[in-house]
């Protein structure tokens, strides 16, 4: 996927415009233009893009003050954005660091000079992405490690729902999100207490509700990578149901992601085959008999259930082939 990058060109010419866009087009660029504070915050909410040009001059808002407004988005928090202003001075470099900005150009001497210094930043925010995202899945593997009898679960869980995805037919891309999700599905964990969260028996309904606040959570933690944008739904939706009777959100039907759902199953047979403090593991056969019965609740795809009955009956195990993805960030 080729980067993404929003100029906000209010001060040059309309020719200037589209000979900036034009080039970056040519460089294999995503460009998309805004030409006012209003329509640049729509674009940064639709498009996520990988970097932002704002020109001093727009007709609504300064640029410090809109650099402001787009840092305040989590979603926007690790872009660059870059102020360009005729002729900026001292005070301008110091004003935009304070309001977030990655840096404040003066008008480039040409646009292959505006292309050198834009591939450093975009080089930088890949990084910066990467060292993010790891540090994400360190989290992820600390908040298991807590909890002996769940240790190993998110593995088993991305094997699972790898198997149910390939069954469907997903694309090489989505099954390694959907295995990244397996992994950070409950991060928002990071936030429930350990009285919570390693408690022996049930929780009250005062623990419960603390608890079912964690797949948002875990959807604020990941949102500001734009690498994990498209496991977002995946981590806020895996505990919705298919007569509307889940959480956060009380989504019905198809209008649960698939691959929520497809997290979903895996994560309830995981839970089931597995010791618990409370009870014993129990076996596959009567794992799958509790995800019928969800099914007749109306809790769970009746085709998905089918499927990855069927991959239980036809499999031994479920062994994740190969090295894993997870396995690669600390090898």
């Amino acid at each position: 996927m080729n980067p993404t990058i929003l100029l906000v060109l209010v001060d040059i010419a309309s020719s200037g415009r589209e000979e900036w866009k034009s080039f970056l087009q040519n460089q294999k660029y995503e460009v998309y233009t805004a030409e006012d504070g209003a329509s640049a915050l729509r674009c940064c909410l639709q498009l996520q893009p990988d970097l932002v040009f704002l020109h001093d001059g727009l007709p609504d808002v300064g640029c410090f003050e809109l650099c402001s407004r787009l840092k305040e988005d989590p979603l926007n928090q690790l872009t660059p954005v870059v102020l360009v202003k005729a002729s900026p001075d001292m005070g301008d470099a110091r004003r935009g660091r304070e309001v977030g900005a990655a840096d404040c150009w003066g008008t480039p001497a040409s646009l292959w000079d505006a292309l050198s210094r834009i591939q450093t930043l975009l080089r930088l925010k890949n990084y910066i992405d990467e060292q993010a995202k790891s540090v994400v899945l360190s989290l992820a593997r600390s908040i298991e490690a807590k909890n002996p009898l769940r240790n190993g679960h998110s593995e088993r869980l991305a094997g699972y729902a790898e198997r149910l995805g390939e069954s469907l037919g997903l694309r090489e891309e989505d099954l390694r999100e959907l295995q990244i999700a397996s992994w950070l599905h409950d991060i928002g964990k990071v936030a429930v207490p350990d009285s919570i969260l390693l408690k022996p028996g049930p929780l009250n309904a005062e623990e419960t509700e603390i608890v079912r606040q964690h797949p948002v959570i875990g959807e604020k933690i990941c949102a500001p990578l734009k690498s994990l944008r498209r496991i977002l739904p995946v981590i806020r939706h895996h505990h919705e149901r298919m007569d509307g009777s889940g959480y956060p959100d009380g989504l019905r039907g198809e209008k649960i992601p698939l691959r929520a759902q497809i997290l979903q199953i895996a994560d309830i047979y995981d839970a089931l085959v597995t010791e618990r403090p409370y009870r014993g593991a129990l076996s596959s056969e009567e794992a799958l008999q509790i995800l019928r019965r969800e099914v007749m609740n109306g809790w769970l795809n009746a085709s998905l259930v089918s499927k990855f009955s069927k991959i239980c009956h036809t499999s031994d195990s479920f062994l994740i082939r190969g090295k894993s993805m997870l396995a690669s960030y600390y090898a």
